[in-house]
């Protein structure tokens, strides 16, 4: 389909050849778009994505070392993937709505709705925590941050989320058990 490598495109780029990068941009929305479908972005907001990927695409242009031994493709591809993730941890609880892995910042947020009736306290007992985690759930729920808590607990952040994942885990698990008992799945 395109009669040019990547590095011959750059180079005509370089040169201010304007249909080399007109070039450049259709051979790559497919990888965008494979992305975008990757993360499972919403179709209300593919295309602010696919513009964001092509705003990426023209930096990627920009900045590449021809000289690196990564490839052009493996270069941009890596730092599209790391853009779709920074959008996603940033606007995950206000418009996306997107649980990242080891996000952890939005049991902040959940804190009064999951730990606030009889129910989820009957859960909290029907679970198995560590010591560890036990601690770290009774400063979550006296409404610490998790960087509060690691702070006071002299220890890393990661730590923190690392064991509210856990109990996290665990709570969904004694809900589904509960919830298995009284016929609702």
């Amino acid at each position: 389909m395109y009669k040019y490598n990547d590095y011959e495109l750059l180079y005509l780029i370089y040169e201010m050849d304007d249909t080399a990068l007109d070039i450049m941009f259709r051979k790559y929305i497919p990888l965008i778009k494979a992305r975008i479908k990757a993360f499972r972005i919403k179709p209300s907001n593919r295309e602010d994505f696919l513009q964001e990927g092509l705003l990426v695409l023209n930096k990627a242009i920009q900045r590449f070392n021809p000289d690196s031994e990564k490839t052009f493709t493996k270069y941009f591809d890596m730092i599209l993937q790391r853009r779709f993730i920074q959008i996603l941890r940033k606007e995950r609880n206000h418009f996306y709505n997107v649980d990242l892995v080891g996000a952890g910042e939005r049991l902040v947020a959940e804190r009064q709705e999951t730990f606030s009736n009889d129910e989820n306290e009957r859960l909290i007992a029907a679970c198995s925590f560590s010591a560890f985690e036990a601690e770290i759930l009774e400063y979550l729920k006296n409404g610490y941050k998790p960087r509060e808590v690691a702070a006071l607990l002299k220890c890393p952040v990661k730590k923190i989320y690392d064991a509210n994942d856990r109990i996290r885990r665990k709570i969904r698990a004694a809900k589904k058990c509960l919830d298995k008992d009284r016929g609702f799945c």
